[in-house]
């Protein structure tokens, strides 16, 4: 892949990626004495429309969401954590197991403040869930 791509440039709204179309045809075909460098006639540029975004700790790519080839985004593990932890104490108080804040934090652990935040989270819309489910 050294030989294939030559540049990655990376810029606030696009990332472009240089490839060398002989060194691709050798990879492709299998032949690495196909490849011969002719110069900047032999470099393919490829545009990608992207940026980045902060998201908690992370820095995120984010492509735009009408392009035909996009790769299924992924969901983000402490918001599914998030949810599930939401789904379970809602759980527990339906089924008389706590009676509340309080005695879900003496149970888990976390601030009673943190588990009032937590459990807002089990009265969210489907389709808001949907979407973190979604990786959206």
């Amino acid at each position: 892949m050294r030989r294939v791509v030559q540049r990655v440039l990376v810029y606030p709204d696009k990332i472009l990626v240089e490839v060398n179309k002989s060194a691709l045809r050798a990879l492709i075909v299998g032949d690495p004495r196909a490849v011969s460098f002719q110069g900047h006639s032999d470099v393919l540029r490829l545009t990608l429309e992207a940026r980045f975004k902060r998201c908690g700790g992370e820095m995120r790519l984010v492509v735009p969401p009408d392009l035909p080839c996009q790769v299924r985004p992924n969901p983000v593990p402490s918001l599914l954590k998030v949810i599930a932890r939401a789904r379970q104490w809602y759980e527990w108080v339906i089924a008389g197991k706590v009676w509340g804040g309080r005695s879900i934090a003496q149970r888990t652990g976390f601030d009673e403040r943190h588990v009032s935040q937590i459990l807002e989270c089990a009265f969210l819309a489907p389709d808001i869930v949907e979407a973190i489910l979604e990786g959206r």
